[in-house]
Order: structure tokens, then C-alpha cells, then sequence
């Protein structure tokens, strides 16, 4: 539904008056974090609210498939939800005519829809309604504010909820809800944390450790294939934590040399070896009252593991080369894609760390196993992101593209699925991606065998140990680009250490 293009705003009011500019900064700051959808909208109305003096606000976003109105975030304790047709009530109104309406006095304009008080019992006097506009046009919603605190709204306070209106705009444009506005299906808006995308059953699991996790301080384990949103996971356990305030530091385990890591978690005092004239701090001072997290943590060399189920346990250590005990006060969250009880099992891996370790453990499910719902929402999803960013005006994908989305196995996981992404919107010279532009290999070209030898017969993947899947994966993609790995660790979606530290552990010659 293409909306009328929103009036120019009235002249800002001059003297001591809210800096329109800087009202929603912190706000936007969440915008990069992985935050609860509704904790953030409930914050961009609230701030919006105190900005203007009103009693009430509230936020309604357009539900396109529906052709209604709904409220998203809103001072409404009486009622979970308004619903209201496109045009009916003032909010419908503006949403359908994308004019402002100020009214100092509700209940004598014949559009105030009166049932929303009486079933409340809250009484309107005096209302401002702006539509919200996104970049191109298009209505997003409607802010809506109540009763001005001492007088009815004045024509400075409609031009600065206007500009509030855009700021409110980028800020929705900038979430993973908005892919789903712009893209409206006949089935509900889904989300929960901003940044992470999909609602199948698989995921709406993880929402709910995640969202009990954030509500405390235990360590937690978040296991996984490679690509499956592990660090996504471990930032919004953070972000929605009452440490979210505080720093977020992750270590890579994996792209560091054993020899380097002890000191860049803990350390290191002046003259500790070498080189080092100065103290520095490590990971662990530098999230004092936040969250560590620990990515690759299978890649701990096995003699620092000790020291690590020190902190674990008493939250205190020693920089290298000092004699001193440092305590901190850290949540710690931990990732890995290896196997820590076969580790274990095989003493490469502490049991009593590993046992501290998984206090909450939270698995990620690959790819494969969300169903078709939860990959196109991730594939609508990427292509917003990347035609936006590429500057294309790419919007959607054929029938046939869809399919062959679905029809293959994503062993790179997400990461491999927004690099598809990626590529078709640069290929794609329309405005619909089709099978041709996406790069993938022939759908049936490339069989899955065991071992390497030619006439080897093929074997399903259910029957494969994952080890071997992992070899024949990287054998695939190494032989697909003729064996240089940097351009294979790119199609793969992983760092080329990370890349080049499988290749050793698999015994893989390619």
C-alpha cells in the first residue's frame, strides 16, 4: 500500500525545548545489540513519551496482510493489545491518509473511536497522531501521545513529534522486525530478539533458555554446528541481562596461538617475558561486570585449562608473570562446534571444567533442522539487509530460486545462507533473484561419498560419523577452488585459521 508522502514538517519551535536530535540516542544505541524486539520498542516509546509531556503513548505498526492497525509498544495496562481497521479510529485514519492529526479535544471529532475508553476507562482529552514513515514512502505506523500534561498539543509539539516519527523510522529499519513489515504475510509478525531471526519450534526452544539465562548469572554452554548463530546467542543472553550495561568481550580461542592465549585472557605484568615494559590487561579485567565470551572453547590448550576452572570457580587469577590474585566480577558464556564429552572421554578436555562449564547448556540447531518457514524468513531477512547495502533493488526471489534454497543442505549453516545471499543480490540484475544468480552448486551435482577414492559408493548423510562430514565438506569446497584456502574459508563463512586449523585436525592433504 503506497501512503501519501508525509507534509512538511512545521518550523521547530525556538527556546529551551527537547533536542529533537539527541532524544533517541540511547535508544539507538540498542539497535546494534541483540535485544529483547519489545524491550527496545517499549524504551523508543517511553523515551518518546517523556520527550513530548504526555500521559500516555503508543506505538502502532501496520499490519499490511491484515489491513489493520495494532498496538506494539504502548502505556496501556488495561489491555494486551488494540487492534484497529485502516481507517477507523484517529490512528486508523492517519495510517491510511498519512496525515498528522492534533486534536485538543478528542471526544468532540467525530474519527476518535471511543470504545478504546470506555473498555479501558482511561479518559482522552487531548491526542497528536504522526504517521511513521520508512526511507521509501511507505507507512510503518503511527505514533500516537495522550494528554498533554497542563495544555493541549501546540503546533511546535506536532512539528517534533514529526521528527521524532523519523528517528523512530531508522531505528525500526534498523531491526530484523522490519524485512517482515516490508514483506507482510497473511501469518502473526514473529520475532523476539533483535538480530535473530526465526520462530519455529527448534528456535522458539533456544528464546526461552536465552530469556531465562538473561535472568541470571550462571555460566552457560552454547553448542553448535560452525554457522549457527552461537555468538548472536551468547550476545543476547548479554544484552538482556542486567549486565547489558556493562562490556561485552568475546575471545576467539580458536584464531589464537596456544602460546598467546594465557596472556590474552589474563595478562601479562611488567617483564613477564621479553618485550613486555608495560602491564596490560586481559579479556577477563577488561569485562569486569559484564560478560566473557569464550567462542571456540574446545580449542584451550589443555595445560591452561586449570587456570581457567580457577576463574570459573572463584572468579579471581594471575596475570603472567605476577603473584598477585585479580578478581573479577564476570558472567561467562561459552561456544563450541567440537564434541566436549567425547573429549573429555579422550582427557583433551577437563571433566571438572567441562562440568562447570554447561551449568545451562543451550544446543543451536542447524539449519536444516528449522523448516522451511524459518529459512525464508532468514533469507528475506539477508536480502533486505545486503540490497540495501549494496545499493540494489533487489526485493524477492522466484518460485524456482526459492525452491533451490530449499532444496539445499546449508552445511556452512546461516553464515553459508547470508554469503548465498549476498552473492545473488550482487549478481542479480532485476528485481527478483532467480536460480541462476544464486551461487550454489547443480542441485544433485555433487554426491556425498565416503572417502576419496573414485567409485566410491555413496552414502546418506544420517549414516555419516560428523567428523567425516566435515572432511568431505572442506575436500569439496578446497576442490572447488583449486585448493587455495582463503578463497575457500571465504565460501565457507569461516575465518582461514579457523579453516586451517581444521585442515590439521582432519588430516586433510588438500
Amino acid at each position: 500500500m503506497r501512503s501519501a508522502a508525509p507534509r512538511k514538517p512545521a518550523r521547530a519551535p525556538a527556546g529551551p525545548r527537547v533536542d529533537r536530535d539527541s532524544v533517541l540516542i540511547a535508544v539507538g544505541e540498542l539497535v546494534r545489540r541483540e535485544v529483547d524486539l519489545d524491550a527496545l520498542l517499549r524504551q523508543v516509546i517511553d523515551t518518546v513519551t517523556r520527550a513530548m509531556d504526555a500521559d500516555r503513548g503508543t506505538f502502532y505498526l501496520v499490519d499490511r496482510a491484515r489491513g489493520e492497525l495494532f498496538s506494539k509498544a504502548a502505556h496501556l495496562p488495561e489491555l494486551r493489545e488494540i487492534r484497529l481497521a485502516l481507517g477507523q479510529g484517529v490512528a486508523g485514519h492517519v495510517a491510511r491518509s498519512g496525515e498528522a492529526v492534533n486534536l485538543s479535544s478528542s471526544s468532540r471529532d467525530p474519527r476518535f473511536h471511543g470504545a478504546v475508553d470506555r473498555t479501558t476507562g482511561y479518559a482522552t482529552r487531548s491526542m497528536l497522531c504522526v504517521p511513521v514513515f520508512d526511507r521509501g514512502g511507505e507507512i510503518l505506523g503511527v505514533l500516537q501521545l495522550l494528554n498533554k500534561r497542563g495544555a493541549a498539543f501546540s503546533g511546535d509539539d506536532e512539528a517534533l513529534l514529526r521528527a521524532l516519527a523519523s528517528q523512530v523510522a531508522m531505528i525500526v529499519e534498523s531491526t530484523s522486525l522490519y524485512p517482515q513489515l516490508r514483506a507482510p504475510s497473511p501469518a502473526p509478525l514473529h520475532y523476539r530478539f533483535n538480530g535473530i531471526v526465526g520462530q519455529g519450534e527448534r528456535m522458539r526452544r533456544v528464546y526461552d533458555v536465552v530469556g531465562r539465562a538473561a535472568a541470571t548469572d550462571a555460566t552457560v554452554l552454547v553448542t553448535g554446528e560452525t554457522g549457527t548463530g552461537k555468538g548472536l546467542i551468547a550476545r543476547a543472553i548479554h544484552f538482556n541481562s542486567k549486565r547489558a550495561a556493562a562490556p561485552f568481550v568475546a575471545v576467539d580461542c580458536a584464531s589464537l596461538p596456544a602460546t598467546l592465549i594465557e596472556n590474552e585472557l589474563f595478562g601479562h605484568e611488567r617483564g613477564a617475558y621479553t618485550g613486555a615494559d608495560r602491564r596490560a590487561l586481559g579479556k577477563f579485567e577488561a569485562a569486569d561486570g559484564g560478560t566473557v565470551f569464550l567462542d571456540e572453547i574446545g580449542e584451550v590448550p589443555l595445560p591452561l585449562q586449570s587456570k581457567l576452572l580457577r576463574v570459573i570457580q572463584d572468579r579471581e587469577f594471575e596475570r603472567v608473570g605476577g603473584r598477585r590474585s585479580v578478581k573479577v566480577d564476570v558472567r561467562i558464556v561459552a561456544a563450541t562446534n567440537r564434541n566436549l564429552e567425547d573429549m573429555v572421554a579422550r582427557q583433551r578436555f577437563r571433566e571438572d571444567l567441562y562440568y562447570r562449564l554447561r551449568v545451562l547448556s543451550l544446543p543451536m540447531p542447524a539449519l536444516r533442522e528449522r523448516g522451511p518457514a524459518d529459512l525464508d524468513q532468514l533469507a528475506g531477512h539477508f536480502l533486505s539487509g545486503c540490497a540495501q547495502r549494496h545499493g540494489k533493488p533487489v526485493q524477492r526471489f522466484s518460485a524456482a530460486a526459492r525452491a533451490r534454497l530449499h532444496a539445499h543442505a546449508w552445511p556452512g549453516n546461516i553464515r553459508e545462507l547470508e554469503n548465498c545471499i549476498e552473492g545473488a543480490v550482487v549478481l542479480c540484475n532485476s528485481d527478483i533473484i532467480d536460480v541462476p544468480d544464486l551461487p550454489l552448486p547443480p542441485e544433485g551435482g555433487a554426491a556425498v561419498t565416503r572417502g576419496k577414492g573414485p567409485g566410491r559408493p555413496a552414502a546418506p548423510l544420517g549414516r555419516l560419523r560428523w567428523d567425516e562430514m566435515e572432511r568431505l565438506y572442506i575436500e569439496a569446497v578446497l576442490a572447488e577452488h583449486a585448493g587455495n584456502r582463503s578463497a575457500a574459508a571465504r565460501a565457507m563463512g569461516i575465518g582461514r585459521s579457523t579453516l586451517l586449523r581444521k585442515i590439521q585436525q582432519l588430516a586433510i592433504t588438500g
